[in-house]
């Protein structure tokens, strides 16, 4: 979980060393598109987090967005989003003050991440996020659940899933991760490659990339985990 920005290069490398003329690279949990944006080329970045893909979609357009987001309307955009509603801001503008102001991109998942007299948090991410900006051009947003996206033939399918017994962001609670493992085995049998992120696989994937990755997302305190790509082969037999 978090971002994937420090091993993004690593992983491309072997995701992508294959990668012929026009093929699609596709994204079914394209979170906060660090490894997207490092991509080029046809691309189509999906999400179940529809006011994500509304905000992405937004950036891409260039929409007016706000450059302060305190307290006060952070929840105001929190209660509208928990209500489902769009009374007092669109789904851009829910999308844009939930992943600049929640603590780690939690999405509304991990209080307001506001700032101290050392760092303001909301106006960092403001700016990481604006850096992407220009990178986004040529992707194809999508929003809806992994299964049910339009591959094109042939394609390269990395999944940054949620990773079991971690902390689900609200959007992910009860990720079935037998079906996902089976929809990845389903997708190599029709002719895509197909990378996954996670500290663990089935027997039938194979691990193709590991090292030690510092994770920051607790408040309090660091931790060291495995970062491991996992892929899916058919057998010869």
């Amino acid at each position: 979980m978090g971002s994937k920005n420090k091993i993004a290069n690593e992983i491309l490398q072997i995701i992508l060393k294959d990668r012929k003329e026009g093929q699609f690279y596709v994204e079914p949990f394209c979170g906060g598109l660090n490894i997207m944006d490092k991509v080029d080329g046809n691309r189509i970045a999906s999400d179940n987090n529809k006011y994500l893909i509304a905000m992405w979609i937004g950036l891409q357009e260039d929409k007016k967005r706000l450059k302060e987001i305190p307290r006060e309307l952070y929840v105001r955009a929190r209660t509208e989003y928990n209500n489902g509603t769009n009374i007092e801001f669109d789904d851009f503008e829910i999308g844009w003050i939930a992943w600049m102001g929640s603590y780690n991109g939690r999405f509304f998942d991990g209080g307001y991440s506001g700032k101290t007299e050392k760092r303001d948090y909301v106006n960092e991410q403001i700016l990481n996020t604006e850096k992407q900006l220009k990178l986004l051009n040529g992707i194809i947003f999508k929003s809806g659940d992994y299964s049910t996206i339009e591959i094109p033939e042939n394609s390269i399918v990395y999944c940054d899933i949620p990773y079991k017994g971690t902390k689900q962001y609200s959007t992910s609670k009860n990720f079935n991760y037998e079906k996902f493992w089976q929809w990845c085995r389903d997708l190599v049998k029709m002719g895509h490659s197909v990378f996954i992120s996670e500290y663990a696989a089935p027997e039938d994937f194979i691990c193709v990339w590991e090292k030690p990755v510092k994770n920051s997302m607790h408040p309090t305190k660091t931790i060291t985990t495995i970062e491991k790509l996992f892929t899916f082969k058919l057998s010869d037999n």
